[in-house]
């Protein structure tokens, strides 16, 4: 399972949700082991998916997910401090290391996956994720992995 916050895999059976809550059994919870964000478990649907994009369907040949591959485009993966004004870009990863810096961002709501255009750069950062625009540090912004 992929953590959807934080991009870490993980196998759901080992993870554990809340551990002292009494439904922890019931509840259909995951919580992730690197950053402790809580998601429903996978179905059987999006685990066939997710295991048929990365190549391991049946009947799949082994060279045939490599040559698909090589005439797409690669993303650059860079932070979002490095983005340019007025430039779109998509959220890819969050540096989870500090937990601190972890939970500003996750109280201003920004997850991977989410589009992202850089308005301004100095005095300090100010960015538009959706409708909403965030002025952040550059250490926070440092913490924002994306794709060009």
């Amino acid at each position: 399972m992929k953590c959807s916050f934080c991009g870490c895999e993980f196998n759901e059976t080992t993870a554990h949700g809340c551990g002292p809550c009494p439904l922890h059994t019931t509840c259909g919870k995951v919580k992730c082991p690197n950053c402790g964000f809580e998601m429903p478990k996978e179905n059987l649907i999006t685990k066939w998916f997710r295991r048929r994009r990365r190549g391991f369907g049946k009947g799949q040949k082994e060279g045939r997910g490599l040559r698909a591959r090589k005439g797409q485009h690669r993303h650059e993966r860079i932070t979002l401090s490095q983005l340019s004004n007025g430039d779109e870009a998509v959220i890819s990863q969050i540096d989870t290391s500090d937990q601190g810096t972890l939970n500003k961002i996750m109280a201003l709501g920004i997850l991977p996956g989410i589009r992202v255009t850089m308005i301004q750069r100095y005095p300090t950062f100010v960015f538009q994720v959706g409708n909403t625009r965030v002025t952040a540090d550059e250490n926070l912004v440092n913490k924002i992995l994306i794709n060009r």
